[in-house]
């Protein structure tokens, strides 16, 4: 594997023992992403999208094949802070105000930057919430300071898993066009874990698709749709054309 792509996976492979039999839980994971992409999974429950994002985040070791970014290894690429991982989950510390949720990360790599955090806030639209503690906030709102959090210490990649699944769909399509612009303003690599097709051709440059027992990639998809996304993209035919495309290739699967 070369260094031409910014973050490349092959045959990689996760499996784990239950009741002394050989479970696979994804097996020979093989794709690349580019500086500046947007790749999304897609697939059925249990076909491992979020096995593969946290292999990709060092959260999990892969049973077999190899991870690289760029010409780091995976453990490598962690430790000099090019991931940034936001989970389903925004686990923000309750005791700690939204600047200082923001702020943590870097506190623990001790670097103190005023002007990128204050970046951040503002791009984020949470200046108005800087003193605020996160059981002060909706769910939509504690998700941005995750997304936050996750970019303040200037990562390459972004990781996300399912961050709006538990929201309702009109703040869901808020988000998400939050998160175009956020991603315009950064131009932050990001790779994304949903289970919404519409939010998965909304927000992507290529759509991994998945089949489950064990996870496989069963088709790549190119989404082919204008750089800049506003909500109102959703009523145009060729959004619906796109989402059709990935609807017929999940039936296949």
């Amino acid at each position: 594997m070369g260094a031409s792509h910014l973050f490349e996976l092959k045959n990689v492979d996760k499996n784990y023992t239950k009741d002394n039999q050989l479970v696979w839980a994804v097996k020979g994971i093989s794709f690349f992403v580019d500086r500046g992409d947007f790749v999304t999974f897609v697939g059925p429950s249990g076909c491992g999208k979020t096995t593969i994002l946290k292999m990709m985040a060092d959260l999990l070791k892969p049973s077999g094949g190899a991870i690289k970014y760029l010409d780091f290894d995976i453990g490598q690429a962690r430790e000099r802070g090019l991931i940034g991982y936001v989970p389903q989950s925004p686990s923000l510390l309750p005791n700690r105000t939204i600047l200082e949720n923001i702020r943590l990360p870097l506190e623990i790599k001790k670097n103190q930057n005023p002007n990128r955090l204050k970046e951040i806030m503002s791009t984020c639209e949470l200046d108005e919430y800087a003193d605020y503690y996160p059981y002060e906030l909706s769910g939509g709102m504690r998700q941005k300071v995750a997304i936050a959090r996750a970019l303040v210490y200037k990562p390459e990649i972004i990781l996300m898993d399912e961050p709006f699944a538990a929201l309702d769909e009109m703040i869901k399509e808020k988000l998400n066009e939050e998160l175009m612009k956020i991603r315009s303003v950064f131009t932050t690599t990001i790779i994304y874990v949903t289970h919404n097709i519409e939010e998965a051709v909304f927000l992507s440059d290529r759509i991994v698709a998945m089949s489950p027992s064990p996870g496989i990639i069963v088709k790549i998809i190119d989404i082919n749709l204008p750089d800049k996304r506003m909500s109102t993209l959703r009523k145009e035919p060729v959004f619906f054309s796109e989402v059709i495309k990935v609807r017929q290739s999940l039936r296949n699967i």
